[in-house]
């Protein structure tokens, strides 16, 4: 009876990401080619794959950052290549984004980054917006004292948190972290998980993680792709990863996180 009430459960969920035969290249180099994969709603899914393999632009693709030389990209059941600017910017308003190198605005103080997305949709006061703020960087273990100090006065590692913290804000049904927890100490990285976990099984997040860090995975994940050679190479859950004869999945993990072999 639980296997069916489950599966039931999981059938009634929507499609909320799809991408088919999504091809992109640069100067005739193709960097991706014929990527296909989904993702329910709630479903956490970590990329990996070795640097310069195209995960970042795979990421770049889905927020129409970049556009493909072919395939489709569905968010919500809408396809959005070819969406006119105003639609587009209608999408990614929904969507919590962070990139790798955490993209704050250099002009403005770290509470006006965090809230700065919901500041432009409800115009929140100065007292209000530093509430909101305040309570994010509390879940992500910052000290108020930085909410009035600008990203070049604190740390690359609290610039990262605070980056998350934007993306956050608002407890968007999307969420899309490039390398949320790289040179982050084991510490934060863990508490950096532990949120995007709560995210996806509180709010209903489906969320998509760019990632080196297998620990991370394993945490995270419910579905892993790698990407190699410019495509998906293999897919599965964390566990399956781990005990996959794959020879790119291993050769992977044993060059990024050695110990995970035992």
């Amino acid at each position: 009876l639980y296997f069916l009430v489950k599966m039931a459960n999981k059938k009634t969920k929507k499609i909320i990401i799809e991408v088919n035969n999504l091809t992109k290249s640069f100067d005739n180099n193709i960097v991706l080619k014929n990527i296909n994969f989904h993702l329910l709603e709630g479903e956490s899914l970590a990329i990996i794959g070795a640097s310069g393999s195209g995960k970042s632009v795979l990421l770049k693709n889905i927020i129409g950052l970049l556009k493909p030389d072919k395939g489709s990209i569905r968010i919500n059941s809408e396809e959005i290549i070819n969406l006119s600017r105003s639609k587009k910017e209608n999408i990614l308003l929904k969507l919590g984004i962070t990139f790798q190198h955490g993209a704050l605005f250099d002009s403005l103080r770290v509470w006006e980054n965090i809230i700065f997305k919901i500041q432009n949709q409800q115009k929140l006061s100065k007292i209000k917006g530093q509430e909101l703020a305040l309570s994010i960087i509390k879940r992500l273990g910052l000290s108020p004292k930085i909410l009035n100090l600008f990203p070049s006065e604190i740390s690359g590692g609290m610039q990262k948190r605070v980056a998350i913290a934007r993306a956050i804000c608002g407890n968007p049904k999307i969420l899309l972290f490039d390398e949320p927890t790289s040179g982050l100490d084991p510490v934060t990285a863990s508490l950096i998980d532990d949120l995007i976990k709560t995210a996806v099984k509180i709010v209903g997040a489906t969320a998509i993680t760019i990632t080196h860090d297998m620990a991370s995975v394993s945490r995270i994940a419910d579905k892993v792709i790698l990407i190699d050679n410019q495509t998906i190479s293999w897919s599965g859950t964390p566990k399956q990863m781990l005990k996959s004869r794959n020879l790119k999945i291993k050769e992977f993990i044993q060059s990024t996180n050695p110990n995970l072999f035992f």
